[in-house]
């Protein structure tokens, strides 16, 4: 079962975010996961595997999602911790209930918590699709994908393995809304935190024949954010549509791609989920609906 916890907080006192808020929700998760169990906050922190939780960014009314800025004294602001895994869900819902007084500290100030909400998520048995179906994608906060270069060069591959020495991957980033590498690393995901069962290799595949591709985009923006040691990342955020052709149509693999993008309303996509990258959120458009991104 995946869960979120969405906490609405207010600050007496005026905070200043030079940095990308993401940073500072992702603190705030380590802070509340330490308060209910410091085993598990520790082994998450240095874990170099998928990580179970995802962030989003601070909201308020008058920003809206707020990727830096001043959150006014008084001001009511908010943000979400997805947990992928029971045991983050159980130690997040037993600090944000048993803390008194019910405080967090963000950058400079103690932040009251007025209210917690929680949401809860599993795989649905059945999902309806469509021929002719298509997905309307809004990347709300910067979103960036990794590409693994690590083919060895022709000499390589014509050298006896033990004639080889490792080649350490290069990663490239990918700064569009590319559906080979959203469904991919959303399948990831699902596989390990959802159902280990589904078929991720032949998914994969059926994505490289175009199995889902990408028709429109609106309102693509290119954002550069940064932390607090001054390093920096870059995303994009916008609208794309992405159509399932029919000449590739699989019910099956249409019906996994509809729970990805519900998983992924709780896991964020794309790199630093954890940091409030890549919140995104999806509907379904089927024969008749309205295109809501403009062509490009």
């Amino acid at each position: 079962m995946i869960t979120a916890f969405t906490v609405k907080a207010v600050s007496p006192l005026p905070i200043r975010f030079d940095v990308y808020t993401g940073y500072s929700v992702r603190g705030i998760f380590f802070n509340l996961l330490g308060r209910a169990n410091s085993e598990l906050a520790s082994t998450i922190h240095t874990a170099n595997t998928l990580s179970p939780y995802s962030t989003s960014v601070l909201e308020t009314a008058r920003h809206g999602m707020l990727f830096q800025g001043t959150v006014g004294a008084g001001e009511p602001f908010r943000f979400r911790v997805g947990c992928l895994d029971d045991k983050v869900a159980d130690a997040i819902g037993r600090a944000v209930t048993s803390m008194w007084p019910p405080l967090v500290h963000v950058r400079n100030s103690e932040a009251m918590i007025m209210e917690v909400s929680v949401s809860v998520w599993s795989p649905p048995q059945r999902v309806e699709v469509d021929e002719g179906m298509k997905v309307e994608v809004s990347f709300l906060t910067p979103t960036y994908f990794r590409s693994t270069q690590h083919n060895p060069g022709i000499l390589r591959r014509i050298l006896p393995r033990r004639f080889r020495k490792s080649v350490r991957p290069v990663y490239r980033y990918v700064i569009l809304p590319d559906p080979y590498y959203l469904f991919r690393g959303l399948a990831r995901l699902y596989r390990r935190f959802c159902d280990p069962r589904i078929s991720y290799s032949s998914y994969c595949e059926w994505l490289l024949e175009g199995g889902i591709a990408l028709e429109t985009f609106s309102d693509l923006r290119v954002h550069k954010v940064f932390d607090a040691k001054g390093r920096w990342a870059r995303g994009f955020t916008g609208k794309a549509v992405y159509a399932m052709p029919d000449d590739t149509f699989d019910r099956k693999f249409a019906e996994l791609t509809l729970r990805l993008l519900e998983f992924a309303r709780f896991s964020n996509v794309g790199g630093n989920r954890t940091a409030g990258f890549g919140v995104i959120d999806y509907r379904v458009m089927r024969h008749g609906d309205d295109e809501g991104a403009g062509h490009r």
